[in-house]
């Protein structure tokens, strides 16, 4: 007999079918041109049960947006070890399904709890909103902001993320922060760079370390103008396809956003903010922020791999699963 979430599964698909014809998948990559999109802003009024202490100053850049879908009681039974992040667009529900069926899996690791969030703004397009809130109905793992989901506010559903962690879920350990065309070696993440039998680490950020400066042309997709980042260097900051952190971090930096000035790449900005914090990366090779052709024993040597396809996701994580007992 199908399971009831099967079957909710199963009647959601066919509720969308009429609305699913005319979308297309497009991929955000972690960073992204131009200046940022306009974002809807409501004068809102602080939630009462929600403080961050040691704020003194009006903020520079306020957050003044409010949850339209959370899941506020994900950690009030459990301590996750790891909190993963994953930024997502409204058409992706392919991407998600895959993650969930694959390495996002919560139930995976048993006793090391694994929680898979998913980050969303609100689209301009109701239909796609309202699916995402069906969605959200069956799978309780996705959190949207009422800014507007654009190529350019990536930054601002970062900054949800780290909010959320800082809020709703304090007492974890780790965090990853990484998008839904990732394909991601939880066996290397979990035991072999988190560790889950050692002392937790404390002020910690680790990914694929980038050093540069912004690029002034106008053509290029990371183009940064001069008035908003004079500056000839960037601070030393992860690509924004993968990095890892632990939760003391979170609030740290959500906290420290408050008062640097926006930027519209995402990963700049997270370094912007750690630099302010006097955090320096981590550099791991493990992280990678391009697509690798799949091989058993390449696969088994990384953490991350970028531009994964759903199809690509359940392939390879079947593989390697049923070849566990190999060797390289």
């Amino acid at each position: 007999m199908p399971s009831k979430v099967s079957c909710l599964y199963l009647l959601t698909v066919v509720c969308w079918a009429s609305a699913l014809w005319y979308l297309s998948i497009s991929r955000p990559t972690s960073t992204y041109v131009g200046h940022m999109s306009v974002s809807i802003r409501k004068t809102v009024k602080p939630q009462k049960n929600i403080t961050f202490t040691n704020i003194r100053t009006r903020p520079l850049n306020p957050h003044a947006f409010e949850f339209v879908i959370n899941e506020p009681k994900k950690c009030e039974s459990i301590t996750p070890f790891l909190v993963i992040l994953i930024s997502t667009t409204h058409k992706e529900f392919d991407a998600r399904q895959a993650i969930r069926e694959t390495w996002g899996d919560e139930s995976t690791f048993g006793e090391i709890r694994i929680l898979t969030i998913f980050l969303l703004g609100r689209n301009t397009d109701n239909v796609l909103n309202q699916m995402v809130e069906q969605e959200s109905q069956i799978f309780h793992d996705i959190v949207v902001e009422d800014f507007i989901d654009s190529y350019h506010n990536l930054t601002l559903k970062t900054m949800m993320g780290m909010r959320w962690v800082a809020t709703f879920c304090p007492k974890a350990q780790y965090v990853m922060k990484t998008d839904s065309d990732i394909f991601v070696n939880m066996d290397n993440l979990i035991y072999k760079l988190l560790k889950p039998n050692t002392k937790p680490r404390r002020r910690y950020f680790t990914g694929y370390v980038i050093n540069g400066g912004p690029i002034r042309d106008m053509r290029s997709k990371w183009y940064m103008p001069r008035d908003l980042y004079p500056d000839s260097k960037y601070p030393p900051f992860c690509s924004g396809t993968g990095y890892v952190f632990s939760a003391d971090v979170a609030e740290l930096i959500y906290k420290t956003s408050l008062h640097t000035r926006l930027l519209h790449l995402e990963d700049v900005y997270v370094g912007l903010c750690l630099r302010k914090l006097g955090i320096h990366p981590y550099q791991n090779s493990g992280f990678n922020h391009w697509k690798m052709a799949y091989s058993l024993c390449r696969y088994r040597r990384v953490i991350t791999v970028h531009q994964i396809s759903p199809e690509e996701m359940h392939r390879i994580w079947n593989d390697m699963s049923s070849k566990k007992h190999l060797r390289c």
